[in-house]
């Protein structure tokens, strides 16, 4: 029994924390901080933050240790919890972190968070002119900002149309102009854009690329495109994201019923292959009628993967597909894996 006692006292001494220790951290942070040791003072206050999360002390010597590290995202961040749980004192912590965002060149939240200040009238009348000031930079900056990229992607626009945009180039090359395109104005390279959506050569993984753009710049013309045979009339603005498709999600979603639960690898790679083909697909769908014979057949494709055999018939019984219409879906699937991605 004494032993038993003992046990247990030795287990209780093992929890006890020494005697006003963040008080103790809170000291040696703030003598760190006094001699300009700010790497030590930031640890000591982190230590700190551990027992008195929310002292003011605390809080305000670790995020004036961060940004004097130089570590101005983890100061943003501190100020943040700051300001939303009112530690410290708020317009010193106010001054903080329009500094912290100004080193980020973050201008835009500057602009923000000085209007809000302005229209909340929470600006001492002798800092009013300080911040209008911060306010008036801040807003050139977003300006000069604008200018620059509206002057760099005109550069850039002036350079690609001296060029033939698609001919004649590698994948790579493709890649490159498609990325340059993400950046600027895509409307004077209309022409060349819908002449390689309606190429039967043109890769299908690089159309729906420059399709996706379009949707993003919101072009609101017709354009036709040409994909494994077919050809489709669409307006950009007016096509759903890839990933909200009827075709995308009622596929996956039948997958997901079946498989998820007891074969979860076996539906990563379902999932996988109907996120590829889908975006080699778009944003040609097929028919309602005929997506639960598409699940059973990417399910069909999966297993052969992952095991080398599979029964075409009991997965057409699983979804309650027609067996001829997923046996040819499968083959139909098989010849998209055959289309190589481009590297990247």
């Amino acid at each position: 029994m004494d032993d038993e006692n003992n046990q247990k006292k030795a287990g209780e001494t093992k929890i006890i924390a020494f005697p006003n220790l963040g008080e103790r951290l809170i000291v040696k942070g703030l003598d760190e901080l006094g001699n300009r040791n700010f790497k030590a003072a930031a640890q000591l206050f982190s230590q700190a933050r551990e027992y008195e999360p929310e002292n003011d002390e605390v809080c305000m010597g670790l995020v004036v240790s961060l940004v004097e590290l130089e570590y101005y995202q983890e100061a943003k961040e501190l100020c943040i919890e700051m300001l939303n749980k009112g530690i410290g004192d708020y317009f010193q912590l106010i001054n903080i972190y329009l500094m912290v965002l100004l080193q980020l060149g973050e201008h835009q939240e500057m602009v923000t968070t000085i209007e809000l200040l302005f229209e909340e009238n929470q600006i001492p009348f002798d800092k009013e002119e300080h911040f209008e000031k911060m306010l008036q930079f801040s807003k050139r900056a977003l300006e000069d900002k604008k200018e620059e990229k509206e002057r760099q992607n005109q550069q850039l626009s002036e350079e690609m149309q001296e060029d033939e945009l698609f001919e004649g180039k590698t994948d790579n090359e493709m890649l490159m102009v498609i990325s340059k395109l993400t950046n600027i104005n895509i409307r004077p390279f209309i022409p060349q854009i819908e002449e390689f959506l309606q190429k039967d050569e043109g890769h299908p993984f690089f159309k729906t690329m420059l399709l996706n753009i379009l949707i993003d710049q919101e072009y609101n013309e017709e354009m036709t495109v040409r994909k494994f045979n077919q050809s489709k009339s669409v307006i950009p603005r007016e096509l759903k994201s890839l990933k909200e498709t009827d075709f995308y999600k009622l596929v996956t979603g039948l997958a997901e019923e079946e498989i998820s639960q007891d074969n979860p690898s076996l539906y990563e790679m379902v999932h996988s292959l109907i996120e590829r083909h889908s975006f080699l697909l778009f944003p040609f769908e097929p028919g309602p009628e005929s997506l639960p014979a598409w699940a059973a057949a990417y399910h069909a494709l999966a297993e052969e993967y992952m095991t080398g055999e599979v029964s075409v018939r009991d997965l057409a019984d699983l979804y309650e597909a027609d067996e001829e219409s997923v046996a040819d879906i499968l083959s139909y699937i098989k010849e998209i894996e055959e289309i190589s991605y481009p590297i990247i």
